[in-house]
């Protein structure tokens, strides 16, 4: 089917939909739906392109109904589709896609979420080309999504030259008939959850018990080793610059592995992988691991490459497509001893090994940092200024030091609980800046025209808001902050587009 759509023409949305996307729903098992269905209660301000449900009678239902909000009550997902290969994430500067498609679909699902009390809360976007499931319920619903590149994974010719192998193909292409399919949205007879619901909850299992092992040899190897050797290169150094040196190299090697598995560094770029770990160090380590060679105590070329890559993270150079992530982690000034220490062979592979590998029944597995949040990585950065090194029999241990968490005000927070607090203090602060637009919108005379609305644009109010968390810790209060607001702002943004003909907010 995508084999005889014109991929290298430009095909417009209506052929788009009527040629491709439709008929690739049809296939996926479809064949119940609704095109252009109102979703607000007045006006047609939210019009998705479909509704899709999960048999012929549960469209029925929607067609006895009056047209409106009550039709997607009894809905599966919603459908927004644009024309080929039309950007998702940005305004394309064409006539009438001033609004990014992505920001589109979360206004959507959230006016369906609200208007449904949560009935429907699954999307699909797509160009065509990438097809996008979205959950109203995720931690970031603007970040996390499921996204597949349906050419790519066909090799189609123009979308193949990404990394995928004929094996790696025939799996994405598994993974879009079966997420994408009618059958992973209906609930299973026997226990009521549908195959989505199984896969949210065996992702959190897995992540949880990534992380737990993560941090199991955070604690008891890698820590411990890490302190070891920067006690033994700097004989000479109090404990306690050791044991700073050791969270700020522990902590630079989690940033790295984490930015490369979620593609934060520019891991397919040819220039970066010359300087970055996956590639020069990651992948060598695990080769000569598993071959059983043994690495030299006097040489250091791993702790070579690692300065190097901190030192153009931190600075920035465009020979390897890097900008600068100047946050102050990787800034050599702030930790003089990892400057003029260097760690062998030997140890930086035992510390890769364990941060890169788990063992298992199996044998070796790579522990991909995708798996993990932001916020379990701060959990494991709090846990770790509980404990410090201590001389013991001529040698460097680690034990833990009650009186340090409270000495630092560290204490980690559930996610539950963050989630709540933020809901109940910065939600109202929301509200009130969609409430005051809503409230100018309502007073607007047409006569001054849509720009008059500006001032109280309500993503720009957002982005205004100042908060502090004054015992940050890692960050996750905050993080959790920036995944609400982001959220809230996409949301605002395409309301207010939709509120007012001509309208669209300067923050676009």
């Amino acid at each position: 089917m995508l084999g005889r759509f014109p991929t290298r023409s430009t095909p417009n949305e209506s052929e788009t939909e009527d040629d491709l996307i439709w008929p690739i729903l049809s296939h996926l098992g479809w064949t119940a739906s609704l095109r252009q269905q109102n979703l607000s209660p007045a006006g047609r301000g939210d019009v998705p392109d479909g509704l899709l449900f999960a048999d012929a009678a549960a469209k029925g239902r929607a067609v006895g109904m009056p047209e409106g909000p009550a039709r997607y009550a009894v809905g599966a997902a919603l459908v927004e589709s644009k024309r080929w290969q039309r950007p998702l994430d940005r305004a394309s500067g064409q006539r009438g896609e001033a609004l990014a498609p992505s920001t589109q679909m979360l206004r959507y699902l959230r006016r369906a979420d609200d208007l449904t009390d949560g009935a429907l809360r699954w999307g699909v976007l797509t160009n065509g080309a990438q097809w996008r499931l979205y959950y109203q319920g995720a931690r970031s619903v603007a970040e996390q999504f499921f996204e597949i590149d349906l050419p790519a994974a066909l090799g189609l010719p123009g979308h193949d030259d990404g990394p995928l192998s004929e094996s790696e193909r025939r799996r994405v292409c598994k993974l879009f008939a079966v997420f994408f399919g009618r059958r992973a949205f209906l609930p299973d007879p026997a226990d009521g959850r549908t195959l989505h619901r199984r896969a949210l909850q065996g992702a959190r299992y897995f992540e949880e018990r990534v992380a737990a092992n993560l941090s199991r040899l955070v604690f008891e190897q890698v820590f411990p080793d890490l302190a070891r050797a920067l006690a033994e290169a700097a004989p000479d150094a109090a404990l306690s610059e050791v044991r700073d040196a050791a969270l700020v190299l522990l902590y630079r090697l989690l940033f790295i592995l984490y930015a490369e598995d979620r593609g934060l560094l520019p891991v397919g770029d040819a220039r970066y992988a010359k300087v970055g770990l996956r590639r020069g160090v990651r992948e060598d380590v695990g080769r000569r691991k598993d071959r059983g060679e043994t690495f030299s105590d006097t040489a250091a070329r791993y702790w070579h490459t690692l300065a190097d890559l901190c030192r153009v993270i931190d600075r920035g150079d465009p020979a390897f497509g890097l900008p600068p992530y100047n946050g102050g982690l990787f800034d050599e000034a702030r930790t003089p001893l990892l400057a003029r220490v260097r760690l062998s062979n030997r140890v930086m592979a035992d510390v890769i090994d364990s941060l890169s590998f788990e063992r298992g029944p199996r044998g070796r597995r790579y522990i991909n940092y995708r798996s993990l949040s932001v916020q379990q990585l701060g959990s494991i950065y709090e846990r770790l200024l509980e404990y410090e090194p201590v001389r013991e029999n001529g040698t460097i241990a680690v034990r833990p030091n009650v009186f340090a968490r409270k000495g630092s005000g560290s204490y980690y927070t559930p996610d539950a609980l963050v989630g709540l607090i933020l809901d109940e203090t910065v939600g109202p602060l929301a509200q009130q800046k969609l409430d005051t637009f809503r409230a100018a919108v309502a007073a607007h005379d047409p006569q001054r025209g849509p720009h008059a609305l500006a001032a109280v644009d309500p993503a720009e109010a957002l982005l205004d808001l100042k908060i502090c968390d004054p015992a940050m810790g890692s960050g996750h209060f905050l993080v959790s902050l920036v995944d609400l607001l982001s959220d809230r702002v996409i949301a605002a943004i395409a309301e207010a587009d939709a509120a007012v003909d001509g309208y669209v907010s300067p923050l676009t």
